[in-house]
């Protein structure tokens, strides 16, 4: 199973669900779920344009399909604050980790 980090960073990225869905190894559905919880946890927050896809302000430079070629509007995700925060933890507990098992191997060479 893919954790919050693990999902978090290929978002922040960019792409379609189908694209994230085979990055991560997931069926799309289950990336719906997990992001669906991720938005109500905090980490992400959903973009939708309220009048369609052209009246958003990204529009012009927008590389994202919409669905069937139509102006229904699209559905975007992006990171929140609390989100990032998240995953720099996470880098820097996995960093002080790794900087220990070095320091601890380093002590067994010796």
């Amino acid at each position: 199973m893919s954790t919050t980090d693990d999902i978090l960073g290929p978002i922040e990225k960019g792409g379609t669900l189908d694209e994230l869905a085979k990055v991560l190894g997931m069926s799309k559905s289950l990336l719906v779920a997990r992001i669906e919880f991720l938005v109500r946890a905090g980490y992400l927050c959903e973009i939708r344009s309220r009048n369609g896809c052209g009246s958003c302000a990204n529009c012009k430079s927008c590389g994202v399909p919409v669905p069937g070629g139509g102006d229904t509007g699209v559905k975007m995700y992006a990171v929140t604050d609390k989100g990032r925060d998240h995953v720099k933890n996470e880098r820097h507990k996995y960093e002080k980790c790794v900087t220990k098992m070095r320091t601890a191997r380093g002590n067994e060479m010796k």
